[in-house]
């Protein structure tokens, strides 16, 4: 049959091989994924066993003497060193006026004798106050844990405050229980925390966990300073700050890095961990964490 003599309403459609327009798009797709992928490789190589220092400067007219904090958090048993000889080294090289030890320094698997042997170093050289995590709940451990902290002078500053004085700067740090110990004990510590806190004298909260900041910005603490999430453990600069961290799932909202809320800012460690129980670190290496508060400039 001649198909002109078909009235055009009636004719079946030329159908069209879409097939060549698929594959292109196809192998795009692929190339994208497998350069984003090599890209994450570059960025991860070598830094398993090694770390970087990270600084945050902070400003406050209450600030006149500069004050050094080192933030030391989820190391999880790994190893820097020959006794843990790497961190100290950058330690010492900052010489900071106190060590927060920032939660899950051990690890829920057990004890390591690499967390042992920081703890040990670091009390006879710094500052060192300790604050609960997870993990440190978790290990099953807590009293040998505690009765090592005794051992070598370390403060447990979960539910205490110390008070840090630099010439004419003071600085009160309040150290929070991990939820662990019970979500109320801990909701009950910020609330006496802040209730002891001066506006005079610049109030820091160290908590391990970060997720629930937004329950306690009421009480005005100056800065908040966390670990936990592990600097959300795959990093694609500019593009992703964090693919996953516990608690807040895929994509947090808290990677790691700095957070101002108006007034108030908080500093989340991405921490030291090398072997995490199911995500690799990716583009994100172990971190040591300093945060320098120093005079606010007047302005000529």
């Amino acid at each position: 049959m001649d198909m002109n003599s078909i009235p055009a309403h009636k004719r079946e459609p030329d159908r069209i091989d879409n097939s060549h327009r698929k594959r292109p798009l196809l192998l795009r797709t692929g190339v994208v994924i497998s350069a984003i992928t090599a890209l994450l490789v570059l960025l991860n190589w070598g830094t398993k066993t090694r770390f970087v220092s990270r600084y945050y400067d902070l400003t406050d007219a209450r600030i006149h003497d500069e004050v050094r904090i080192a933030i030391v958090s989820d190391l999880h048993g790994a190893q820097y060193g020959e006794r843990q000889s790497d961190l100290v080294a950058a330690l010492e090289a900052e010489n900071p006026h106190v060590v927060l030890l920032l939660g899950d320094i051990f690890d829920q698997r057990g004890i390591s004798e690499n967390s042992i042997e920081l703890i040990r170093v670091l009390s006879g050289k710094f500052n060192c106050q300790f604050i609960p995590g997870n993990h440190e709940y978790k290990s099953g451990d807590l009293g040998v844990i505690r009765d090592l902290l005794e051992e070598v002078n370390i403060p447990n500053l979960a539910g205490e405050s110390i008070l840090l004085e630099i010439n004419d700067t003071r600085v009160q740090i309040f150290g929070v229980d991990d939820g662990m110990a019970g979500k109320q004990k801990q909701l009950q510590q910020i609330a006496d925390a802040a209730a002891l806190k001066s506006d005079d004298i610049y109030s820091i909260l160290a908590i391990h966990v970060p997720n629930g900041v937004e329950s306690y910005l009421h009480y005005g603490f100056d800065l908040m300073l966390s670990g936990h999430t592990h600097g959300g453990q795959v990093m694609i600069p500019v593009m992703l700050n964090g693919l996953y961290a516990p608690g807040q799932g895929v994509f947090p909202k808290y990677g790691g890095g700095r957070y101002d809320f108006d007034k108030q800012t908080m500093i989340i460690s991405r921490g030291l961990s090398q072997k995490p129980l199911w995500l690799p670190r990716l583009g994100n290496p172990p971190e040591l964490t300093f945060v320098t508060l120093k005079p606010e400039r007047s302005t000529p």
